[in-house]
This record gives C-alpha cells, sequence and structure tokens, in this order.
C-alpha cells in the first residue's frame, strides 16, 4: 500500500516508535537479566565476585560465559585435586589463599591440595609444615627416589579417575571461575588431553594479550621517591605518574638488559592528554611474539609490564579485555602453569620417557595420541615469573619490583579474609 503527505509521515512516525520501543525494552531486558544472560555493564567490576564464595552467583565477564562450581557436575568417584610444584614461600602466601577458598569446604570444587615438593630450603620447608597443618584438605608429598628435573612432583598423581589442577607456586591470582571452567571443558570434551588456564605472562599468550590492547605504558621508577610509597596498596590509581622521556628513562632499556634500579621499585604509568595516545612500540612488550621461548620467557622488563598493565585492568574492572573463548596451541610447546588434565593420562606414561615434562604433555604425548592441547580464555589466572625473569641479575630483575607486593595486598584486601591461615592450626583429618 503506498501513503503520501502527511498519512505518510503519520505511519513512518508509528513504525519509528514501534522500533524504538523494541530498542529500550531489549536494553532494559538486558540490563535487568544479565546476569542470567552473561552480561554485565563496562563500569561493573571484575573482582565484584570475590566477596562471595565460588558456588554462589555472582558478577560475571562482559561477553563470556562465567563457570560456577555449581555450574560443573562431577562424575560420581571422580575427585579435583589441586597439584601445587612447591618450592618458594614468599610466592605461595599468595596462592594459599585463591586455594582455600575453591576447596569444597568453601564452595569450591577442590577436594584436596597436593603440595609437591620441590625444594631444600629449610625456611621454605618449614613453612610448607605450617601450610598443611593449616587445612585438612592439604597435605604433601615427597618423591620417594629421585627423578630428573621436575618429573618427581608427578609421582604424586595416584589416582586415575580424578582431575588434577597442576597449579605453579608463583601463580598470584586466578579469578572464582577459572578452576571450575577449565574442569567443566575436561570433563565435556574426552578428545582433549589437557586444559590450560588463560594465562597472563605466559610466553606466547603474552603476546596473545599484546595484540588484545591490553598492555598499558609503564616505566620503571629510576630513584627512590623522597617520600614513602603507601603500604599494601595494589591500585594502580595509587601510583604518581612517570614523567619522563616518552622512549622510557635514561639508563633503562627495554629489552631486560640493564638491572632493575633498586629493590622495591614500582613502575609508573604513562598518562597522557586526552588527545594523545602513547606508542606502545616504546615499551618492552613491543618486543613480545609468539613463542615459548621469546622475550616472554626471559625479559624481566617485559614481566613487570605485564603485571602492572594487569594489576591495572583489575583496578579498572575490565580484565575481561583478556579473555576469549578457546586457543588451540596445535602440538606446539605451553608454559604448563595452570591447566587441568586426568591422573589416568598422568599414570599411563609416568615416570615420563623424557626428562621435560612440560614438552611431553603438552607436545609429544598430545600428539601421539591426537588430543588437543586447548587454552580456556574464560578462566584468567596470572603467573608471576619464569625463572630467568626472577633471577635476572642475581634477583635484581622483577623480583625488585613492587609488583608481589601488589598481588599479596590484593588477596589480603580482597581473598583472604575469612580463610583460615597457616598460623591456624587444625588437626590433621584424613580426606575421604
Amino acid at each position: 500500500m503506498h501513503f503520501s503527505g502527511p498519512q505518510q509521515r503519520s505511519t513512518y512516525t508509528l513504525l519509528f516508535v514501534i522500533v524504538l520501543c523494541g530498542v529500550l525494552w531489549t536494553g532494559y531486558f538486558l540490563g535487568t537479566d544479565r546476569d542470567r544472560l552473561g552480561f554485565r555493564q563496562l563500569g561493573e567490576s571484575s573482582f565484584a565476585h570475590h566477596p562471595s564464595p565460588p558456588g554462589q552467583a555472582t558478577g560475571k565477564p562482559l561477553g563470556f560465559p562465567y563457570t560456577h562450581a555449581a555450574d560443573v557436575t562431577i562424575p560420581a568417584g571422580v575427585k579435583v585435586i589441586g597439584l601445587v610444584f612447591f618450592g618458594r614461600r614468599e610466592l605461595v602466601q599468595v596462592l594459599d589463599c585463591y586455594l582455600k577458598r575453591n576447596l569444597k569446604a568453601y564452595g569450591g570444587l577442590l577436594d584436596e591440595v597436593i603440595w609437591s615438593v620441590n625444594t631444600k630450603m629449610e625456611d621454605d620447608l618449614a613453612y610448607l609444615e605450617e601450610l598443611v597443618a593449616s587445612s585438612p584438605h592439604y597435605r604433601k608429598h615427597k618423591a620417594t627416589k629421585k627423578y630428573d628435573w621436575y618429573i618427581g612432583s608427578w609421582e604424586a598423581v595416584d589416582d586415575p579417575h580424578a582431575i588434577y589442577l597442576k597449579i605453579d607456586d608463583d601463580v598470584v591470582y586466578f579469578e572464582d571461575n577459572a578452576i571450575p571452567a577449565i574442569v567443566k571443558r575436561l570433563l565435556e570434551n574426552p578428545q582433549y588431553f589437557t586444559i590450560s588456564a588463560n594465562i597472563v605472562n605466559n610466553p606466547a599468550l603474552s603476546w596473545v594479550h599484546r595484540n588484545m590492547g591490553v598492555y598499558e605504558g609503564y616505566y620503571p621508577e629510576m630513584t627512590k621517591p623522597s617520600h614513602s610509597p603507601p603500604k599494601n596498596s595494589w591500585r594502580a590509581s595509587q601510583l604518581p605518574s612517570y614523567e619522563g622521556p616518552l622512549e622510557g628513562p635514561e639508563g633503562f632499556a627495554i629489552n631486560g638488559s640493564t638491572a632493575a634500579p633498586f629493590q622495591g621499585h614500582r613502575w609508573l604509568p604513562v598518562r597522557l592528554a586526552q588527545d594523545k595516545t602513547y606508542d606502545m612500540s616504546l615499551s618492552p612488550a613491543s618486543l613480545l611474539t609468539y613463542d615459548p621461548f621469546g622475550p616472554g620467557l626471559s625479559s624481566w622488563t617485559a614481566a613487570a609490564q605485564t603485571h602492572y598493565s594487569f594489576l591495572h585492568h583489575l583496578q579498572q574492572g575490565d580484565t575481561w579485555r583478556y579473555k576469549f573463548d578457546t586457543w588451540d596451541f596445535n602440538y606446539l610447546r605451553l608454559s604448563i602453569n595452570f591447566l587441568a588434565i586426568r591422573g589416568k593420562d598422568v599414570m599411563d606414561v609416568f615416570p615420563f620417557p623424557q626428562k621435560d615434562d612440560e614438552d611431553y604433555l603438552v607436545c609429544t604425548r598430545p600428539q601421539q595420541l591426537r588430543r588437543r592441547v586447548i587454552i580456556d580464555g574464560t578462566a584468567l589466572a596470572v603467573h608471576f615469573a619464569f625463572n630467568n625473569q626472577y633471577t635476572a641479575f642475581g634477583g635484581k630483575g622483577v623480583r625488585w619490583t613492587d609488583a608481589l607486593d601488589r598481588y599479596k595486598a590484593y588477596a589480603d584486601e580482597m581473598i583472604c579474609p575469612g580463610l583460615l591461615r597457616p598460623d591456624v592450626k587444625l588437626p590433621k583429618v584424613e580426606v575421604s
């Protein structure tokens, strides 16, 4: 039917009103029911879920499913067991609260956590005794014989039906949904050999994250401040601005060939006027490559920029920017900082026929079985440092930043309250 004049304008007006009402109703529906749909507003905090136990309904990252413990159906007779390669007290003090928070006793999925001993340092071993005593669901394992490299830590895997969460002792952050997400994906996909979390500070993934645009401009503070910085602060907004040359301060090399300026130094954000953009090619992150042995493995400066950028997004509430669905590593090497694997798949080949457990478990064995190694991009975790980053210049690398203190401050404020710490002793009970 054809209309003209006032009748045509009235008809178009009516159609416009109907469409506008539909758009507004859709927006209202998404806003009021976004928890069910898995959406949230950009202004909502990505750590809003932390004050609640992992099993409760909480805030969800934009556009990605948020897997709670209650969303995972564990088959009868299947345990979920944490396996931590223990070695360094100062790092485990951060990880401890995240693990306790994910125990079944607190609404999580973990039946127990095994601390596989990988150190001879007496102070660290003494702390491990306190740690194990702090939870009836913690226990330690010491290899019964000598193995090459880290092979002995896998000796603790003795349940073929269990799902094991292999976690490095220097994982300093992971979201409540990380364990449920990778356990659920592994259970639902028997064709996968192992599922890794989406790791921040993981060589090839750092390159992926950089190309997703999550890195921020940061440079080291080269001289000690005249006034002591606020203690127990993890918030990037409390850092002063970097005020030196845009290509970095004098005496600093972005490739990590210079030592950290002093112990406990901060990295400061490059804050520019709104009409200016920082050139990321001037930063350590510009050197990252899609390579398991690239600068993301060895450069302490790349690690530092990685951590301060993440802490920036943690406060901003937009860590969803790191996320994706899945990433297939196509049998290439992947650093195994945080992954889920079936007990049977370990026990079938233990002790491994090669001393490099990482290469065997993500390259050799999966390729033999034609079963893929997958990264779950919705399961976000942070790995503190690889050995070269941690021990650079005799420990004067990322270890000399205050990044670890910031992660501990975040855990103390947001994760640890209400959890039993190592200084609280409990009677040892048998884990069923």
